[in-house]
Parts: C-alpha cells; sequence; structure tokens
C-alpha cells in the first residue's frame, strides 16, 4: 500500500517493511510503531517504545531525523545506513551497527545539549534515557530473526495392490469436475510448498498534498458492537391542526360563577301606609 507524509504504522507479530520511494527500506520489527512525515530536507521519523531497523543509502547531501522520548539521531548525508535502534518502556536506548554500515550518527538529548557521534561499527547502550550512561552493548538490539516454515513430511502411503485398471470411456473423460465448483480441492501433496507473498509499504512524499494520511489502528474485537443498526430513512409527518370537541361539562355554564341580579324588597305593610303619610305631609308642607 502507498503511504503519505503523516502516517502512522504499527507491525503485528511479524516484521514490516516501510521500503521508501528514493530507495532503501526500513523495518519495523514486531509489536513496533513508526510515525513518517517529509522534513525540508528529508525524512522526519518518531517512534516510541519499539525496535526499527534503517537500511538505506542517502546519496544527496541532506539530514534524516530519527526521534524517540529521549533522544534525536540525526542521519546526514550522502552516506550509507544500517543499523538497529531499540528503546523499552524504562528509556534504555541501544544503537547497533549492522553489516554494509559506513556512516556514523549523531545523537542528541532533548532535554540538554549532550551529543554522542557513534562509530561505524559500533553497539552502545545508554540507560533511562541519558547519553553519559553509555556502555557496551551485550544484549540482542534488532528485529529479531525471522521463524522458518517448518512442514512435516507425510508417511509414504502403502502400496496398493496392482489391479487392472479399467480404461476410461471417452464419455467418462468428458464429464469430469472442470467447471463444478462444488467439488472438493485436492489433498495437499508430500513435499508441497506453499506460497509465500510479501507485501511492503511504500512511502513517497512527492504529490501528497491532497491524500490524507494513512493509519493503522488497533481495535479490540469485545470493544465492537455485537448488532450494527441501519436506521432507515423516513419522511416527517406534518399534523393537521383540529379543534378539540368540547364536552358538555365544558359548555354549561358554572352556576356558583353567576352573580345573582338584585332584586326589589318587598315592602311590608307598616313601611308601605308609612310612606304614604309621609308623602302627604310632605306635600302639604
Amino acid at each position: 500500500m502507498a503511504v503519505v507524509a503523516g502516517s502512522e504504522l504499527s507491525a503485528g507479530i511479524a516484521t514490516a517493511k516501510l521500503r521508501l520511494y528514493r530507495g532503501g527500506q526500513i523495518r519495523i520489527c514486531p509489536r513496533s510503531s513508526l510515525s513518517v512525515n517529509a522534513g525540508a530536507y528529508g525524512l522526519m521519523l518518531a517512534m516510541g517504545s519499539g525496535v526499527v531497523e534503517v537500511d538505506y543509502t542517502m546519496a544527496q547531501r541532506g539530514s534524516d531525523f530519527l526521534l524517540t522520548p529521549d533522544f534525536s539521531i540525526q542521519l546526514n548525508g550522502p552516506g550509507t545506513y544500517h543499523f538497529a535502534l531499540g528503546v523499552n518502556k524504562r528509556g534504555d536506548t541501544c544503537v547497533k551497527t549492522l553489516s554494509g554500515n559506513s556512516s556514523s550518527v549523531v545523537i542528541s538529548e532533548l532535554l540538554s545539549a549532550n551529543v554522542y557521534k557513534t562509530k561505524a561499527q559500533e553497539a552502545a547502550s545508554f540507560k533511562a534515557g541519558k547519553l553519559d550512561t553509555n556502555s557496551p552493548l551485550n544484549e540482542e538490539c534488532g528485529c529479531p530473526p525471522n521463524i522458518p516454515v517448518m512442514q512435516a513430511a507425510a508417511p509414504a502411503p502403502p502400496t496398493p495392490q496392482q489391479q487392472p485398471e479399467a480404461k476410461p470411456t471417452p464419455e467418462r473423460v468428458l464429464v469430469s469436475n472442470a467447471g463444478d465448483t462444488s467439488a472438493p480441492m485436492p489433498a495437499d501433496r508430500p513435499g508441497q510448498v506453499h506460497i509465500q507473498v510479501d507485501t511492503p509499504f511504500v512511502f513517497s512524499a512527492k504529490n501528497s498534498a491532497g491524500v490524507k494520511p494513512y493509519s493503522v489502528a488497533r481495535l479490540k474485537f469485545s470493544d465492537l458492537p455485537n448488532v450494527f443498526f441501519v436506521q432507515e430513512k423516513v419522511d416527517p409527518v406534518v399534523l393537521e391542526e383540529k379543534q378539540l370537541p368540547v364536552s358538555a361539562v365544558e359548555v354549561a355554564p358554572d352556576l356558583k360563577a353567576v352573580v345573582p341580579a338584585k332584586t326589589k324588597e318587598k315592602k311590608g305593610f307598616l313601611r308601605s301606609v308609612k310612606g304614604f303619610f309621609g308623602g302627604i305631609f310632605h306635600r302639604g308642607t
């Protein structure tokens, strides 16, 4: 697959190869990750805890940088580089030159001004991310060797008794399993070798402006949902406004809320007589 600037690559249980467009390759050891980017004068590589092997030649002047959590490793061109670099979670870093290496690398601490320049044929180890703890390398540094594919030899089948072979008729020869997709696959023969395919990564920093970076993510199957629901597209439903029915209880007036009209007070008999004589006497005056 093509890898553009800004991609992050991770290797599983096997070693992955990142082949550069300009030539050479970088081997990403099992369970290691590497970020790839393009700088103004070379490549910008970054890694965490893990192991990588650099194997390429810089024909032109320039500088590639390989960053770890504690160091900045500079590769100046022109030069031929073939070395292994390993970092563990404690910050211990190992650098081991491999066959064909003819150039030295410059190692600088990110949090100080300490600088160390390796020799063309050297294997060194730095403890806890400090250059002043330089010591000869007494452990393995690099990708593990590939496990050879072993194939068990099947025992020779017993020799069957010779029987007269019946010559097949032309009709039986024409009617064969050719074209029958339900026919079983033939059994493997003793000593048969299967085809092995090596699919490398190819990095190119050219014409990568419109291409998104490629990332390899690790997923746990336990975190994935068991069922995927697809939501159907449903047209919206508009409800019509309707006048709500009014019950008879709501229509009937509330008798308690009605204010009774004022009625004329009934005058008694004595009051009527009093009013009558009062009117006469007032008229006389």
